[in-house]
């Protein structure tokens, strides 16, 4: 499925070309956690049911795990919400923040293949530590912070998995070039 941003009236989409600098935001895809959130809220269910009828509380360990992984994977269900986006100033990651085009040294997407699936990371290495080269941080509620996020922070560079997003990977990472390449020029 590829969700790629339509044109915009006023003559900013572009048109088509996904080389040409076009800013963008994505969310993730639709349905792609549904099955950890129905799944936790079914085993949340079905240990409820299993205590009431065995009189045994040790299912409610199942209710507990269930509604554990429900609240830790209910942001993949948040359509809405951009996960990455990016514009002539610069990159936004959702749950990190807005890192300006001048701090950032190096993008890239590794791809890797598992048996039938395509998966692709878009790495961000910055010019100075992470902390400092976000101008806008993000700020998140406190239980937030113990809900699954879709960028990691991993040998000083920023991966942000692609193949969960709505985006074609391809699309986004050649309209993350063009606009790294038009802040340049």
């Amino acid at each position: 499925m590829d969700a790629t941003v339509p044109p915009r009236p006023e003559g900013g989409g572009g048109g088509g070309d996904p080389s040409a600098p076009q800013a963008f935001a994505v969310g993730y895809k639709a349905h792609g956690g549904d099955l950890m959130v129905y799944g936790g809220g079914a085993l949340t269910l079905i240990g409820v049911l299993a205590t009431l009828i065995n009189g045994q509380p040790g299912f409610l360990i199942a209710s507990i795990i269930g509604s554990l992984s429900a609240l830790y994977f209910q942001p993949t269900m948040d359509l809405k919400a951009p996960q990455l986006g990016a514009n002539a100033a610069g990159l936004y990651v959702a749950r990190v923040g807005f890192i300006p085009w001048a701090e950032v040294a190096e993008i890239h997407v590794e791809r890797k293949a598992l048996r039938t699936m395509r998966l692709a990371t878009l790495v961000i290495a910055t010019t100075r530590p992470f902390a400092e080269a976000v101008s806008e941080p993000e700020r998140i509620p406190p239980l937030r912070h113990l809900t699954s996020r879709n960028a990691r922070m991993s040998g000083g560079k920023l991966r942000v998995p692609l193949h969960t997003l709505a985006m074609n990977p391809d699309v986004i990472e050649a309209r993350l070039k063009a606009l790294q390449a038009a802040s340049q020029g």
